[in-house]
């Protein structure tokens, strides 16, 4: 096979390639998360519901038989947790998940260089590389180093690996893929199959499956994600909820926690949500948005007329399949609801890609003789720098240090103390406060089954405490629950805030009707309820008014 490299002129020497690419995405992402790299408080939303257990691993005290630990602790694939486990021999989980993202950012880069490479030489890999860094859906997707943090470097280093005709790599990542996150090698192992039976209805022999080895590959692969969902299941948190439990339930709809059913519509999936990404709304708003989309357009139209799509066969089959596959199990999943996960999974990735690829291709037309010299060369690779640590700047993560007093505090009372309070609020306390809750918002998830009949009734019973107008319901609710600690929040019995519903369905009913009812509600009296302020909260101590409950 030809190496288009070499038939690339470039600037500098071709040695220097993926040197001066990993500096390039490593000096990106810093630029961009440097205000996070250093704060304790600075962190990726879903972070404190997939990580906080891990401190565990530094303190064994901490979470100690807790169900929320427990449930996050089997949620989190066992790849993930491997790195995290060897991280956390030298540093906290927390910190460890502002780093772990530039080492995975910076693999995307190379990959996606190196896939530009393979299509059309080098011009074409530095015109990847800058559509990657001005592109903020890589690095939001990959903040905070959770399992979809791998989705993007593991796909794009399986389509490389079959552009090249490597089984071995092709294995390789659909083993890491099993480990670290099971819905993409779903989709990979989709391409597989798809790209064998092609094969043998031509008679030729495909890159991947050729071998008996490489049916055992796919065959262990299988067996790690059966057994890792069926920990979930074993565990009493699964299955996941069928289409039939989804239908007439607000937990599932745009009320609920996260909109399942019916589901996102093809339009949104396919157009909508990539190009809200790709123009640049987050920055200039809907207007700004709208222009630079309609701008970039234009420029990529431009550029495609110019550009060579002459991509060599092998590489072309690869981006074929990938499609197929996706469109295949997007299908499949919206048919079958839940069971392959969320249908929008097999398709995001997979579009990320190819819009990458078409715009640097489009690029590459554009710039055509460009980065074959030095100078310009060099230009653009510091305008990429520039303006792509503009786009991404921050993308993905958010200050949780208003409430730092509240943490410290937490941090003080007994390990095993269990905290309750507005289930907003609750999703902090575990990740920095570092103790266990009774109920929280980013762990309620009404698509285990399992866990759902045990977190339902805790929110239903943490609501009509918190907005109880009685003392005595609260202090029983706290000796029924052996909740420790009370967090208050004055600003959750605002009336508007309640009449937004303050929470999904369908408990943002329940709290409406609550706010209809007007106030007087009893955790405001902090003669009843009293505590430190910390801030705008209040930390009350349930303890006591238990055991005077009981004298």
């Amino acid at each position: 096979m030809r190496d288009p490299a070499l038939n690339t002129p470039g600037p500098w020497p071709q040695a220097l390639d993926l040197p001066f690419a990993a500096g390039l995405c490593l000096a990106l992402f810093c630029l961009a998360h440097f205000w996070g790299l250093g704060g304790p408080y600075l962190v990726n939303d879903d972070v404190r519901q997939q990580l906080f257990w891990m401190l565990e691993w530094r303190d064994p005290g901490l979470f100690s038989g807790d169900l929320l630990a427990d449930y996050a602790r089997r949620y989190v694939p066992w790849g993930v947790q491997g790195v995290y486990w060897s991280a956390c021999l030298v540093m906290g989980p927390l910190a460890f998940s502002r780093l772990l993202p530039g080492l995975l950012f910076t693999a995307t880069g190379l990959g996606l260089f190196l896939i530009g490479r393979e299509l059309s030489g080098r011009a074409l890999a530095w015109s990847a590389l800058v559509v990657f860094a001005l592109m903020p859906v890589f690095l939001f997707n990959m903040a905070g180093g959770l399992a979809r943090g791998f989705a993007a470097p593991l796909l794009v280093l399986f389509v490389l690996s079959f552009m090249r005709g490597s089984a071995w790599g092709m294995g390789l990542c659909l083993v890491l893929q099993a480990l670290f996150i099971p819905y993409m090698f779903a989709l990979c192992a989709a391409c597989c199959g798809l790209a064998w039976a092609w094969a043998l209805f031509r008679g030729r022999s495909p890159v991947f499956l050729a071998r008996a080895r490489h049916f055992a590959v796919l065959v262990l692969c299988c067996v790690l994600v059966w057994l890792w969902s069926a920990d979930l299941v074993r565990s009493g948190y699964g299955p996941l909820v069928s289409a039939s439990d989804m239908v007439g339930r607000p937990e599932f709809s745009d009320l609920g926690r996260f909109p399942l059913w019916p589901g996102a519509s093809i339009l949104r999936t396919f157009v909508i949500e990539p190009f809200e990404w790709l123009g640049p709304f987050h920055e200039l708003g809907p207007v700004g948005g709208a222009a630079g989309c309609v701008l970039i357009l234009l420029l990529a139209g431009l550029g495609a007329r110019r550009a060579d799509w002459s991509w060599p066969p092998r590489a072309r089959q690869a981006l074929l399949f990938l499609a197929l596959g996706s469109i295949a199990l997007y299908v499949l999943a919206r048919v079958f609801a839940l069971r392959l996960f969320v249908p929008s999974r097999y398709v995001e990735y997979s579009l990320t890609l190819f819009l990458c690829l078409f715009l640097a291709g489009c690029l590459n037309g554009l710039l055509r003789g460009l980065w074959s010299r030095t100078f310009s060369a060099v230009f653009l690779a510091i305008a990429a720098l520039v303006l792509g640590a503009f786009r991404l700047h921050g993308v993905g993560l958010y200050d949780y240090s208003a409430d730092q007093a509240l943490y410290r505090a937490l941090q003080k009372t007994p390990k095993n103390s269990l905290v309750a309070g507005h289930p907003r609020l609750m999703d902090n306390v575990l990740a920095f406060g570092q103790r266990p809750v009774l109920a929280s918002f980013e762990l309620a998830h009404p698509w285990s089954a399992g866990l759902w009949r045990q977190i339902e009734p805790r929110l239903n019973e943490t609501f009509e405490a918190y907005y109880a107008k009685d003392r005595q319901t609260i202090v029983e609710f706290c000796r029924r629950r052996g909740v420790d600690y009370l967090v208050v929040d004055e600003r959750d019995f605002d009336p508007e805030f309640m009449r937004k519903g303050a929470f999904f369905a369908p408990f943002d009913q329940r709290i409406r009707a609550l706010a209809e009812g007007g106030g007087g509600f009893a955790l405001l009296s902090e003669r009843d309820f009293p505590g430190p302020r910390l801030g705008g909260l209040r930390l009350v101590d349930a303890r006591g008014l238990v055991q005077a409950r009981a004298k």
